[in-house]
This record gives C-alpha cells, structure tokens and sequence, in this order.
C-alpha cells in the first residue's frame, strides 16, 4: 500500500447526503410506537398500583373495620391486579421489540448512510495473520467487509459469516446460497424481524437513551453461548442405562410413602419404610454425581439455550422458493419434535429439576421421592429424542443469518451484480468492477479481464493513483462471489479460484522477522499455492519494494513467470518502471496498464481510470515539492 490516500481510490466524497432507503421512515415508525407503548406502559403501571392499593385498603376495611360491602371491592380490584400485571407483560414485551426494530433500521441506515463503520461487531476476532489474504483484503476489523455486511448477532451465525467469506464454496454450492440470498433479499420484514429476535438472545431489553432514541453507541455484547448444553445433549445417557436404578428410583418411593402410610394407620413396624428409605438414599448418592454434572450443564446455559426459541419458530414457518432454504427449514423439522416445541418441553424439565435452588424443601424431596433421579430421567429422555439433533438447529439457523447478511447487501445495494460462476480454465472478466467498500458517491469503476489460465496484468502508476484499490477491488469482490454473496461491479464473470495476495506485508519485532523476510514468505505461500488443484487469483502490489532495484526486477520477473507457468491469473502493481521491460516470452501473456495523475495549477489530481499500456514516469518528487520540499525535478539540480 503506498498511501492512506491510495487506499481510498476515489475522489473526496460528494457532500450530498445519501438516501437511506426505506429506513428512515422504518426508523421514525419503531421509535413512534416505542414511545406510545412506554406512556402505555406506565399509564398500565399506574393502574396496576392503583388496582393493588385499593385491594389492599378494601380488604383492611373489610376484615378489621368490618365494612362486609368492602370485600367485593378487594375481589374486584384483585382481579384488575393481576389483569393489568399480565397486560403490562404484553405491553413491556411489546416496546422492547419495537426497540429492537428501531435500532436494526438504525443499523441498516447507517449501512446505507456509509456510517457503517460505527457499528459494534467488526468480526475483529476472525482476524488472523495467518490467513492467505483476510487481512490484505480488509475482511474483519474496523471498516472491513464484515463489518458491512454483518446483521448475525449469534455465534453461529457469525461464525458462519466468516466461514463463507474465508472458505471458498463449490460452485454448486454458490449457487444455492445466492438463490437463497435472492429470495431472502425482498422479505425485509422477516429479516429484520429475525435479527431483532437475534438481538433479544444476545442482549437484555435495549431501552431509550437520554433523548428518547434507542442507543447508538453501543458495545459489542457476547453472545451467549449454548455450548456446555449441546455437548451433554450429544453424549451418551448415563442413568437410563442402569435397568437397575431406573427400576429402584420407580419402586423405591412408592414402597416408603406406602409402608409410611402402613406405619401411620395400621401400626406397620418402622422398619416397613426406612429400609426402602435408606436404599432411596443409596440411590441418591449413586445419582448424585451425574446430577451435579448435568444439572450444572442444563441449568447454567438454560437461558442461552431458550432464547433461541422464537428465533427457531420463525424459521419453521418460513417457506421460501429456495432449495437450500428448504434443506436447512427440514433440517430443523426432522426431528419428531420441531425446535421450538422441544425447547418448552426441556424448559419445563428444567424448571423441575431447579428444585435443587430450594434449600429446604429440595432435601426432603430428593430423599423421599428420589427427586433428582426422575429429573434425570426425563432428561435423557428429551436427550434422545431431540439432544442430539440441537446443534444441527443451531447451524442452519447460523447459516440462515449468513445469508440474511448477503440478501441484505443485495436489498441495499440493487446496482451490485450476482457473478456468474462458471467452471472450467481460471478465469476474472468484470465490467464495472469497484471496491465494495468505498462509498458509491465517489466510486470509480472500472473493467478487468483476465480470460484464461497463465494470464496476468501489470500494473504501473504513481503514488495514490489506484494501483492497490484496484487490487483490493479484485480481491475483495472475488471473496464475495466465491462465498455467494452479490459483488460491486455490472458484471463479473469467474471459475473456481484460490485467491492468494501481497499486499499489506509488515514485520514483526516479536517474532524477529523483517519486512522483507514477510514478503518473501508471502510470495512463497502464492507460489506454493498453485500446486493445489483450484487455479490460483494472485494480486500482488509492489512486489519486493524492500530491496534494491536490480534484485527486485530479477526476482519480479521470476515470480511471475512461475505463476504464469503454473496456469494462475492475476495482478502485479509496482512503481518500478523497469519491471514493464519484460522478455518476450512473458510479454505474450501479460497486459501492461497504468494509473495517472494531472497536475494543474500547483496540485495533482487522479481520476482513478485505468488505461492501456506502461506508465510514462512518476510523481514523488512532484509530490515531495507539493508538500513544501525543495526538490529539483531532475538530477542535475542536486548540489554538488
């Protein structure tokens, strides 16, 4: 990368301000009905005090001042208690997810409005130097492909975003992902409607900030994570398979309380219930450890794991024209119970089983009616009718949030066009192609071609001309299109391609490696990667800058030579006019090309345009002079 500016590639921002689509006005209506169910809310708790003090007050007069005319009213007002207790439940349910709804618009308007850079999630924790091109190519951290498009707020769905945008799909499976991308993108209502009930999973009700509005600074909150619970649902029933302690956690309380009821009316000895009781507390010390375990796992993750349910319903009631929609929605019914179904039901086992909070009372059950042992029971048996399908539920709901995040790009952005994968030799053709990321105001596209294997473009320009946006632009769009995602471009045509880059190299004093050490171990990684069997994309910016003008032409020429031998397509920039003198041999496969500059009236402007042939000089001393340094333009004009 040469500049900040360069990064960019694009004219200063137009001032005009963008239009944010339908949701502005989503925006306004949420926040309106949020503020009419919060005056409803404390007009229904009000009455709700109300209704209460006046059940108190007529029932004092009714049982001391001895007014029997007050009782009706203390029954009447009771009733209005718990009435307006219920109704205020529904009222409070009701703002929290018009809440919801006003800050997903605010989300979206700010992806629109190119304030997306401001939201929470960046996806910074899939960041990883080791990857062959996320960081190059700005796929997570502040301001990064990510960060656009990302509406997941589970860990399965986020986790599922970033493995679409760093793992290459098959074509097939592109396939399916874009006709389901397609199909989603129209149904804004139930995409948001899915992300806001992804947003009450992650985080408590959102509330209004000082002046009203939902909050827009906000952190980003972890996901709560269901994991302990899934891995006991997907392990083996520990209690069931003991015939004999099934059969004694059955029998064993029905003979106690019996022969204790023997013992109360018919003078049974003593010895009728506590030899079955001491065998019951035999059964609980056998249980005792495995009810520890579980009921840690279960009990512990119980709300991470319920909150999920309404996120489960909808996507059982979604029936879309898609094939792997389709898949993922049976995946979630082919259970003999849908999702949401089974979530009640171990909620109610549960609930059960937290008896054991109960200090007192759970003692007593446990000992007498070998409580934890039927907890455990019913369980296991939940465990092997829907435990072991959970995590399947978790991962297609995950998916559906990845592709919630590329049918919303789609929604926003109606001029970016779907790629067509095709397969065959390696292949880029892109018309109108611009990066993803810069804002559509200032965007300047233009048309790549790289039609078939062991062909590369040169490209030559001077500081801040474009050279490393147009790569960039390659790559990034690219990675969309092999994740099935919508690209920035009119067109874009591409085979099945390992995408491989050089561009942001930096050393590393804590590991003792150099800048130029980096390189070099980047450039063996791209060539390395070519003798895989997917053709390689290699976008390779000013390659081996860090040493000095003869060994980097020898080396340049080397690299890209082998690329081309091995059948790998792709770009090289440099400032190094001396790379475009290239042997014949190579000329026959490489298309030079070049960015310029136009200096006028003491300042230099760029148009961004990509143009035929090598460059025909460069503009570092211009740009030295520029800023105030005295630098001749030539070297006669240095002092002796």
């Amino acid at each position: 990368m040469s500049s900040d500016s360069e990064t960019t590639g694009t004219a200063p921002a137009s001032p005009k301000p963008v239009d944010p689509g339908p949701y502005g006005e989503r925006v306004e209506r949420f926040e309106r009905l949020a503020e009419q169910l919060g005056r409803r809310s404390r007009l229904v708790s009000n009455l709700r005090g109300l209704s209460f003090g006046t059940a108190a007050i007529a029932l004092v007069l009714g049982t001391l001042g001895g007014q029997s005319g007050a009782m009706p009213v203390a029954a009447v007002a009771a009733l209005g208690f718990v009435g307006f207790v219920l109704w205020h439940s529904r009222v409070i349910a009701a703002e929290d997810d018009a809440l919801r709804m006003a800050r997903v618009n605010l989300d979206a308007r700010a992806r629109v409005c190119e304030r997306w850079h401001s939201l929470p999630d960046d996806g910074a924790r899939f960041a990883s130097d080791e990857h062959p091109y996320s960081s190059d190519l700005d796929l997570f951290g502040k301001g990064s492909v990510y960060q656009r498009v990302n509406v997941a707020h589970t860990r399965f769905g986020q986790r599922a975003l970033a493995r679409f945008l760093t793992e290459p799909a098959e074509p097939n499976v592109i396939r399916l992902r874009q006709e389901a991308a397609r199909a989603l993108a129209p149904l804004l209502e139930a995409r948001q409607r899915l992300e806001a009930l992804a947003i009450a999973v992650v985080e408590p009700p959102p509330g209004l900030a000082a002046d009203g509005r939902p909050a827009s600074k906000r952190k980003q909150t972890e996901p709560p994570d269901p994991e302990p619970l899934l891995r006991w649902a997907e392990g083996e029933p520990w209690l069931s398979g003991r015939t004999a302690l099934v059969v004694l956690s059955y029998a064993l309380p029905l003979a106690t309380l019996a022969a204790m009821l023997g013992t109360h009316f018919f003078g049974w000895p003593a010895a009728a219930w506590t030899v079955p009781f001491a065998a019951g507390l035999l059964v609980v010390a056998a249980v005792r450890g495995e009810a520890d375990r579980v009921f840690g796992a279960v009990s512990s993750t119980r709300g991470a794991f319920l909150r999920y349910g309404p996120m489960f319903e909808l996507l059982e009631q979604l029936e879309l024209g898609s094939a792997l929609l389709a898949e993922l929605r049976q995946g979630l019914l082919s259970t003999d119970v849908a999702p949401s179904v089974a979530m009640r039901r171990f909620d109610r086992i549960v609930e059960w089983f937290e008896l054991r909070h109960n200090g007192l009372v759970h003692p007593f059950a446990n000992f007498f009616l070998l409580w934890d042992a039927h907890c455990l029971l019913r369980l296991e048996a939940w465990q092997r009718s829907a435990g072991r399908s959970a995590r399947k539920w978790f991962e297609a709901l995950g998916e559906v949030e990845a592709l919630c995040a590329f049918a919303g790009l789609a929604f926003d952005e109606p001029g970016f066009a779907w790629p067509d994968i095709v397969r065959g030799p390696p292949r880029f053709e892109a018309r109108a192609l611009g990066h993803p990321l810069l804002p559509a105001t200032g965007r300047v596209v233009n048309d790549v071609s790289l039609p078939g294997p062991g062909r590369a473009l040169l490209v030559t320009g001077s500081n801040m001309s474009g050279k490393s946006t147009l790569l960039r632009a390659m790559g990034t769009n690219a990675v969309l299109a092999l994740a099935g995602a919508p690209v920035c471009a009119a067109a874009l045509t591409l085979s099945p391609l390992v995408v491989r880059t050089s561009l942001k190299i930096s050393d590393s004093l804590a590991r003792g490696v150099s800048h130029f050490y980096a390189e070099v171990a980047r450039l063996k990684g791209v060539v390395d990667a070519t003798h895989g069997d997917t053709p390689v994309l290699f976008l390779l910016d000013e390659i081996l800058h860090g040493t000095n003008s003869h060994e980097r032409q020898i080396g340049a020429r080397w690299v890209l030579a082998e690329l081309i031998r091995r059948g790998a397509i792709g770009v090289v920039s440099t400032h190094d006019i001396g790379l475009c003198a290239l042997p014949d041999e190579l000329m026959a496969h490489v298309e030079q090309c070049h960015f310029r500059e136009v200096v006028q009236d003491g300042r230099m402007s760029f148009d961004y345009r990509l143009r035929p042939g090598p460059v025909s000089g460069g503009n570092a001393l211009r740009l030295m002079r520029l800023v105030g340094l005295a630098v001749p333009l030539e070297e006669d004009g240095l002092p002796g």
